[in-house]
């Protein structure tokens, strides 16, 4: 198992994963802050989307030390 979570393929998938959640997070945003305009009701949206952004981010910095090492 250990093999394979260290393989390149699986950082690929990871990093092909990591695009997914940065435009599922943006498009959340998007369309939660466009139809709500900043209120109280479009937090939960917000938070989201950045979370899922946040998770892109890690993703794409675990993908870069993969790389390196």
């Amino acid at each position: 198992m250990r093999r394979m979570v260290r393989s390149e393929g699986y950082a690929r998938a990871r990093l092909i994963n990591a695009l997914i959640f940065a435009a599922l997070g943006a498009a959340i945003c998007y369309r939660t802050v466009a139809a709500a305009r900043l209120s109280l009701t479009a937090l939960p949206g917000v938070v989201l989307g950045l979370a899922l952004i946040g998770l892109a981010v890690v993703r794409f910095r675990a993908y870069a030390r993969t790389k390196r090492s």
